[in-house]
């Protein structure tokens, strides 16, 4: 017998049968990748016949420009910038290194030192806006990490009062990606612009991480008094492969990729017309749609919490359900002793999720986790993360729940 048929043999009642009648897969993990829009599909065909590069200057290539210039503008308008102001990107990954090492880059090229720079972020940020500051450290940049409360939520009091004369970047997610929580990013904006207004100064560029938050919240830049936002594809039920980068006009940030003109000089590649027309029909779509999907996804991850509080009383919530993601779930199980192994045992069940960021591999705890908590502990390793689709059903919801109480009486 498989591992899956030994452990559906020792239970009885309702979560037996309800495994038993499990066929459908449950793919609970959109924040690592979410499935593409069919809609998105046919927008990528629609521009396959559309084969010459955008930078050239004969009939075809014009009209491939004028495309992408049309994508451009969709783009801006959903987030309240300029046209000229959206970079095509690779990804999120791209978009982030591109701002923060383009950022400092450009002090230094107009003369300052690293040690003359300081930046500011939180110490639950994305690897890929953590990794660039990092290096930028190794360098002799100062980097600030402000750490969240215990509901996973950074103060914007507290960046600000991170901010030092000589910080050139506040660097800040709007929502988390392992634990769903979102952040103060509004007010953080308008304190930093309040502070330049007062020194007349251009700094600190304020740039936000909105990766995962295109299907359940506004990415509106004037909102967010930001000065940059990065956005991935895949995140929005979008094509692998595509993301952009939102800049002020004015601001000066060195290019990361060089080697040609495109996109205004900042990304020297030729652009792919069939992952952009995807990137902003994914886009338009999780803008269009945003209200309906956020209320369904809301009442079935409080569904799951229901269950979860009242058949596993040990277990424990990561991040506060007052400002979180619509339809994420982190939660740390005391009696797991290996949490990949326990995805495992969930993947033969038909369950689909993610122990911490997917970007991450080894044996590491959840760093998120664990600056939330100010230590690291059982909840820092033995975590769970469930991003739930959208249209997913009470049935589906309860199965989730059923193999949960499983794991708890025998991790």
């Amino acid at each position: 017998m498989s591992f899956f048929s030994n452990l559906v043999s020792s239970f009885s009642g309702p979560a037996r049968l309800s495994l038993l009648g499990a066929a459908r897969r449950i793919y609970a993990d959109w924040a690592a990748t979410a499935p593409m829009h069919p809609e998105v599909k046919d927008a990528m065909a629609s521009v396959r016949r559309t084969a010459a590069n955008p930078s050239s200057l004969y009939r075809e290539g014009v009209e491939a420009k004028r495309i992408l210039e049309s994508f451009r503008t969709s783009c801006a308008h959903i987030v309240s910038a300029r046209p000229d102001e959206v970079y095509f990107t690779s990804g999120g990954t791209e978009a982030n290194n591109t701002v923060i090492r383009g950022i400092t880059d450009a002090c230094m090229a107009a003369g300052a030192n690293a040690n003359d720079l300081h930046l500011v972020s939180t110490s639950i940020e994305h690897s890929s806006v953590l990794e660039p500051l990092r290096r930028l450290a190794s360098l002799g940049a100062k980097i600030t990490f402000v750490d969240p409360g215990q509901d996973g939520v950074v103060r914007a009091e507290d960046i600000l009062a991170a901010v030092r004369p000589n910080t050139v970047l506040v660097t800040c997610m709007l929502a988390n990606n392992e634990i769903g929580t979102v952040q103060q990013v509004s007010r953080i904006g308008a304190g930093l612009r309040k502070l330049k207004a007062e020194r007349e100064s251009d700094y600190p560029i304020f740039h936000v991480d909105a990766c995962q938050t295109p299907l359940w919240m506004s990415c509106d830049m004037e909102g967010m008094r930001a000065d940059a936002m990065t956005l991935d594809g895949h995140k929005m039920q979008g094509p692998k492969g595509v993301g952009a980068l939102v800049l002020r006009r004015g601001i000066e940030c060195a290019p990361l990729i060089l080697g040609g003109g495109q996109e205004r000089g900042m990304r020297a590649t030729t652009e792919s017309l069939e992952l952009i027309a995807g990137f902003t029909k994914a886009f338009e779509l999780a803008h269009k749609g945003r209200d309906a999907r956020v209320v369904k996804a809301k009442a079935m991850r409080n569904r799951l919490v229901t269950h979860i509080e009242r058949r596993i009383p040990d277990a424990a919530i990561n991040g506060t359900l007052e400002r979180r993601l619509p339809n994420n779930l982190n939660v740390s199980l005391p009696n797991i002793s290996d949490p990949e192994f326990a995805v495992i045992k969930l993947d033969e069940m038909g369950i689909a999720c993610s122990t911490k960021s997917s970007c991450l591999k080894g044996e590491e705890d959840s760093y998120v986790v664990a600056a939330m908590l100010k230590g690291k502990g059982w909840r820092s390793r033995n975590t769970l993360r469930f991003t739930l689709d959208p249209d997913i059903d009470e049935r589906d919801v309860d199965r989730i729940a059923d193999a949960l109480e499983m794991l708890a009486q025998n991790p």
